[in-house]
């Protein structure tokens, strides 16, 4: 009997060696890498307008994209991101936005004695993200902190002004002295899948020649919101 036991104990420590050794034999991956999926949800604010002009409904925006991780430290806590992704920013405003017949950009400032159902403008791009990335992950740790900085550069391919009023729809697509190409630096500060975003403008909508009472209009945003990452 105590044979038996003696040897029923040799053969679970045995199995449990072997459990042990296929743990230990579970491969760490010490070249990892933070390839990410994104998705962004940000509200819109807007700055450099002239006076007067407000916030008036929705005023918001959509990204999504990937970025391709590169580690520059041996810890590869520090890394450069590079990526391509399609947004969508809307801003509802009181910045009534036309064209007339030379191209040429009509605006005016609605006040609160104008009646009207919605005013906004409406951009959709293509976007480059170059980032300089920090986080305090390991090989084997995958919740941690990240704080990320850059510059994110656009193609706007399509633009539209909408203005309505009583029930009738104007609207301008493609405004001739809109600047397609955009660039704005950004914030991100997180923990594993959520983090907090923000990012500024600072190139203008629209080109010089874009005045209200001789004042330039050069209207830049300034976006606060949500990142998602996804592996």
């Amino acid at each position: 009997m105590g044979c038996l036991l003696l040897t029923s104990l040799g053969v679970s420590g045995q199995d449990l060696g072997q459990t042990e050794a296929v743990k230990d034999s579970v491969p760490v991956d010490e070249k990892y890498r933070e390839d990410q999926f994104y998705f962004g949800l940000t509200y819109n604010l807007l700055t450099d307008t002239p006076a007067n002009v407000k916030i008036r409904g929705f005023s918001g925006g959509a990204r999504f994209g990937f970025v391709r991780d590169m580690p520059i430290n041996a810890q590869r806590t520090l890394a450069v991101g590079l990526g391509a992704g399609l947004g969508f920013n809307r801003y509802g405003n009181t910045l009534s936005i036309a064209e007339d017949a030379n191209d040429q950009l009509v605006l005016q400032v609605l006040d609160e004695e104008t009646n009207f159902e919605s005013n906004r403008f409406s951009v959709y791009h293509v976007e480059v993200p170059l980032e300089l990335r920090w986080r305090s992950s390991t090989p084997t740790e995958f919740k941690f902190y990240r704080v990320h900085t850059g510059v994110i550069f656009s193609y706007a391919y399509w633009n539209r002004a909408t203005f309505v009023q009583d029930g009738t729809r104007f609207t301008f697509d493609n405004l001739a002295q809109f600047n397609p190409f955009q660039a704005e630096a950004f914030l991100l500060l997180g923990y594993n899948t959520i983090n907090f975003y923000a990012a500024y403008n600072f190139t203008a909508f629209f080109d010089s020649e874009a005045k209200l009472a001789e004042e330039p209009v050069n209207f830049r945003p300034l976006k606060l919101g949500i990142l998602f990452y996804f592996l």
